[in-house]
C-alpha cells in the first residue's frame, strides 16, 4: 500500500513538472491559457521529423519577410541585423506564438500597455517564478520591428544607454552583442547561447552587410561557353527544380561563374559529382552531374577557371550541367535564387 501511495504521488508530481516545462520558451515565457500554442517549446518531448520540418519552414518564412528590412534598419542604426532576426525568431517562436500574431504582432516580447499574460521568469539564482506581464500591441510586424529598435537605441526609463553594449560600435561581433543582452533583455542566463545558435543555423550574419543588388552582379558569367537550356528554375510538374539545366557535350569545360572558394567537391546520389563555390557577396554557386572534378575543397579559384567537366553522373538522363545559386552556404531550398536573376537574362536566350 505504501508503495502504491508513493507511486501515485510520484506520478502526480511528474505530471505537474511536465506541464510546467511545456510552457517554457527561450526568454520571457508566456503561459496564457488562451494561447493556441500553449506548448511553445515542448522541452519534455523531442521534435518529430515533421515538427522540425514545419519549424524550419516557418522560421525561413519569418527570416524572408523580415530580413531585408532588418538589414536596412541595422545599417542605419548601428545594430546587428543577425541579432535582431535571432531575437525575433526566439521571442516569437518563429512567428507562431499568439503574442506575435494578430491582433498583437509583438515579435520581440516588448512590454507595455496592450495584452496581459502570465509569464515564467528566471531570477538571478536561476529559479523560475510566475508573474503577470503586459505586452505591447502593434498594427503589423514593421511597427514591432521599429519599436524594438527604439528600445535598443533609447534604452529604458532612467538609463538611455541600457542596451548600448549591443550596438556595433561597442560590440566587435554578434557574440559580444548577444552576451551583453543576456540578463538585460531577457532573464534567461542561456539567452546568448540560444541566439548564437539561431544565427549560426540560419546564417543570419549575411544580413549584417549591405545588400549586393542583382543589378550589381553583372560580373557573374555563364558557366558554359555554349549550351542549350533544357530545364528552367522553379516548379516542374509535381516537384521543384532548384536551378537550371544546361545541356552540352560530354567533357565540356565548366567555368567558375565568379571568383571564390571551393566549399564542396564530392559525390551526391542525385547531383552526382558536384562542386560548390562560395563568393564574396555571400552567394554560393553549385555545379552538378560533372564527369570530372578539377578542384579541391578550400581552393581559391578565379572567375572563368575550369572547375570540372560536363558529365551525366548521379540522377541524370544525359550530359548536362545543373547550375544553382543560393544565399545559403548550407544550400537551403528556401534561400535559392533563380540563376536568371544573377546572370544577365540574355545569357539564357
Amino acid at each position: 500500500m505504501m508503495e502504491d501511495e508513493f507511486m501515485k504521488k510520484t506520478i502526480k508530481w511528474s505530471c505537474c513538472l511536465l506541464a510546467l516545462l511545456q510552457f517554457s520558451t527561450g526568454t520571457t515565457r508566456v503561459m496564457a491559457d488562451s494561447f493556441k500554442e500553449t506548448s511553445v517549446e515542448k522541452m519534455s518531448q523531442p521534435a518529430t521529423k515533421n515538427q522540425k520540418e514545419k519549424g524550419d519552414q516557418t522560421t525561413w518564412q519569418l527570416i524572408t519577410s523580415l530580413g531585408e528590412e532588418a538589414r536596412e534598419i541595422a545599417q542605419e542604426e548601428d545594430l546587428y541585423a543577425s541579432v535582431m532576426l535571432a531575437q525575433a525568431i526566439l521571442e516569437s517562436n518563429s512567428g507562431q506564438s499568439q503574442l506575435s500574431q494578430a491582433p498583437y504582432y509583438n515579435l520581440f516580447g516588448v512590454k507595455g500597455q496592450g495584452a496581459s499574460f502570465k509569464t515564467l521568469e528566471e531570477d538571478s539564482q536561476g529559479k523560475m517564478y510566475t508573474t503577470q506581464t503586459t505586452f505591447k500591441k502593434y498594427n503589423n510586424y514593421e511597427d514591432s520591428l521599429g519599436d524594438y529598435v527604439k528600445l535598443i537605441k533609447n534604452g529604458i526609463i532612467g538609463d538611455k544607454n541600457f542596451y548600448q553594449g549591443s550596438w556595433k560600435t561597442n560590440a566587435e561581433n554578434y557574440r559580444v552583442a548577444t552576451r551583453f543582452l543576456t540578463g538585460r533583455y531577457a532573464t534567461d542566463h542561456k539567452y546568448h547561447e540560444k541566439l548564437n545558435q539561431l544565427i549560426e543555423d540560419y546564417e543570419l550574419t549575411r544580413y549584417d552587410h549591405k545588400q549586393t543588388l542583382v543589378s550589381e552582379k553583372a560580373d557573374y558569367i555563364r558557366p558554359l561557353d555554349a549550351f542549350k537550356l533544357t530545364s528552367k528554375y522553379g516548379k516542374r510538374n509535381d516537384s521543384f527544380h532548384r536551378g537550371v539545366d544546361l545541356a552540352a557535350p560530354q567533357g565540356t569545360k565548366i567555368k567558375a561563374s565568379r571568383e571564390g572558394k571551393v566549399t564542396r567537391a564530392a559525390f551526391h546520389p542525385s547531383w552526382g559529382n558536384y562542386v560548390t563555390v562560395q563568393h564574396s557577396d555571400g552567394l554560393t554557386t553549385l555545379y552538378a552531374h560533372c564527369e570530372k572534378i578539377n578542384v579541391e575543397v578550400g581552393q581559391l579559384i578565379e572567375q572563368g577557371e575550369k572547375i570540372a567537366s560536363v558529365g551525366s553522373t548521379g540522377h541524370s538522363t544525359g550530359p548536362h550541367l545543373h547550375f544553382e545559386v543560393n544565399r545559403s552556404q548550407n544550400l537551403e531550398k528556401e534561400q535559392l535564387l533563380d540563376p536568371v536573376e544573377v546572370l544577365e537574362e540574355e545569357v539564357f536566350e
